[in-house]
C-alpha cells in the first residue's frame, strides 16, 4: 500500500529545524559582534535576556512538532501559502546567517 506524503508536515517539520538552526547561528553571530537580530521583536526580547531568546524559539520548534504529532497541522490554502512563504524565507535568512559566519570569522 502506497502512503501518500503530506509535505505541509514536511514543511511544518522542516521550519522547526530552521528555526532552531536560525537560534544557534543568531546567538552566535549576535555574541561575537558579526550580526544583530533584525526582527525588532526578537532584538527586543534578546536584548532583555538571551535565555528567553532561545526558549521562545525552542517553544515556537516544540508547537510545531506538536501539531504533527497531535495531526492537527491546519490545511487551509492560506496555512499551505503562508508555510510556504516561511520556508523559504527561513532558507534565505540561514544562508545569509551562514555566509556572514563563514566569510566573516
Amino acid at each position: 500500500m502506497k502512503r501518500k506524503v503530506n509535505y505541509l508536515v514536511l514543511l511544518f517539520y522542516y521550519l522547526s529545524l530552521l528555526n532552531l538552526v536560525d537560534t544557534a547561528l543568531t546567538v552566535a553571530g549576535v555574541e561575537s559582534s558579526l550580526i544583530t537580530e533584525a526582527n525588532p521583536l526578537m532584538e527586543r526580547i534578546y536584548s532583555i535576556d538571551i535565555g528567553l531568546f532561545i526558549a521562545l524559539k525552542a517553544l515556537l520548534s516544540v508547537a510545531l512538532v506538536l501539531l504533527i504529532l497531535y495531526k492537527k497541522v491546519p490545511k487551509s490554502k492560506l496555512v499551505k501559502g503562508l508555510t510556504m512563504f516561511a520556508a523559504a524565507s527561513y532558507t534565505a535568512v540561514i544562508g545569509l546567517h551562514s555566509f556572514w559566519l563563514v566569510h566573516l570569522v
